[in-house]
């Protein structure tokens, strides 16, 4: 309504006054209305509102769209609806005396709830705060202080998420009063004293340390044990082998002495004996006149044989039978 009475204002009292006084104020009305015409123009942009007041006295809101106003005698204000940044940085000293500061971002916005009337979120946001944001740092300044206090400077690097929620319920339910939304807030960075800092990242680098030599010497121990481990079965093994080795050299010797007896029996354990240790001696004598620079010394037989024939010959007596 407001804007055809404007648009026809415009343009109706110029034509009348032509037609009282004749064309010599023309051009003066021309300008005149030019004038009043960019002053009644509105444009309300996207993600804006504006609230019109006609002698200071709230009337209604402008959403998007282009609208005129009575110029001189309304008034309008601009409330924006996109959402906002506000960074918060406050300092205080922990439950332990250690000075720490904590930094968060608040994400506000106005909702348009789409009513003009005074009990809904845009004629609050914009006649009962003048500046949200000193609202919002005293809010947090009391509520963080709070929480930072009842909490040691190693138990807040763990309450990043409590202290964003606590904040958040708090804050939400102060600014709606003034029609103004919470979209988040996130706790960006908590930070303590330089040397209180120094100190724990030197306790967590000797805690690492003294971890990585444990590892390392749990280790050494499993290798150890796995090598003694593995010695153990070798020499068992080893052991096994050379027991069986001996039982086929035994069992080939009692094999050789049947079938020599068998073929002469008139031969004695003595004989038999005799002729195997000759053999064997004959064959080693061989295998080691085959290798490269090889040496072989002749040792008195005839004492040696004196010494041991006895027991031999008893032990392969025992063994023919």
């Amino acid at each position: 309504m407001v804007t055809l009475l404007v648009f026809f204002s415009l343009i109706f009292v110029p034509m009348l006054l032509v037609l009282v006084w004749g064309f010599t104020w023309l051009i003066f009305w021309i300008v005149f209305d030019i004038i009043l015409a960019l002053l009644a123009i509105k444009i309300v942009r996207p993600n804006r509102v504006m609230t019109v007041e006609f002698l200071w006295r709230y009337t209604r809101v402008l959403r998007q769209w282009f609208h005129m106003i009575i110029p001189i005698v309304e008034t309008t204000r601009t409330q924006y609806l996109y959402k906002r940044n506000f960074p918060v940085q406050v300092e205080w000293v922990t439950a332990d005396n250690v000075s720490a500061r904590v930094d968060l971002n608040v994400v506000y916005y106005v909702e348009d709830d789409g009513d003009n009337s005074r009990k809904w979120n845009i004629y609050k946001s914009v006649y009962s705060i003048d500046d949200p944001r000193t609202l919002m740092k005293a809010t947090i300044d009391e509520q963080l202080r709070w929480m930072i206090f009842h909490f040691t400077h190693k138990e807040i690097f763990g309450k990043r998420e409590e202290i964003g929620q606590e904040i958040e319920t708090r804050l939400r339910d102060k600014l709606k009063e003034f029609g103004y939304r919470i979209d988040s807030i996130q706790v960006q960075n908590i930070d303590l004293d330089s040397n209180v800092m120094r100190a724990m990242n030197k306790e967590i680098e000797t805690a690492k340390l003294k971890n990585a030599a444990y590892n390392e010497a749990e280790a050494q121990k499993i290798m150890k044990v796995k090598a003694a481990e593995a010695d153990k079965e070798a020499q068992i093994l080893l052991g096994q082998g050379m027991a069986g080795q001996r039982m086929e050299i035994a069992k080939g010797f009692q094999e050789s002495v049947e079938m020599i007896k068998w073929a002469d029996e008139s031969l004695t354990a003595e004989d038999i004996l005799q002729f195997l240790l000759d053999s064997s001696r004959i064959e080693t004598l061989a295998k080691v006149w085959q290798k490269d620079n090889a040496k072989i010394i002749y040792l008195n037989e005839s004492l040696e044989w004196k010494r041991n024939t006895e027991s031999k010959l008893i032990a392969w007596s025992d063994l023919m039978k």
